[in-house]
C-alpha cells in the first residue's frame, strides 16, 4: 500500500521475532501454587462425596420403590 511521505507507516508487527524464554517459578512461588491446587482438590473432593450420598440415598428410593431390597 502505498503511503504520502509524511505518513508513518503502521506497525506491522516484527518487533519481537521469538517470545521471551521461560522461566521456571521461585520455590516460593511454585509452594504457593501447589498449596492453591491442594485446596482446589480438596473443595473438589467434598463436592463429589456429596455427590455420591445423594446417588447413594437415589439408588435406595428406587430399590424400595421398585420393591427390591
Amino acid at each position: 500500500m502505498w503511503y504520502p511521505y509524511w505518513y508513518r507507516m503502521p506497525y506491522m508487527g516484527y518487533g519481537m521475532p521469538y517470545p521471551s524464554p521461560f522461566y521456571p517459578p521461585t520455590p516460593e512461588d511454585e509452594l504457593r501454587m501447589l498449596e492453591e491446587y491442594k485446596r482446589e482438590l480438596e473443595r473438589e473432593l467434598e463436592y463429589l462425596k456429596e455427590e455420591l450420598e445423594g446417588v447413594k440415598a437415589r439408588i435406595e428410593e428406587l430399590r424400595k420403590a421398585a420393591g427390591k431390597k
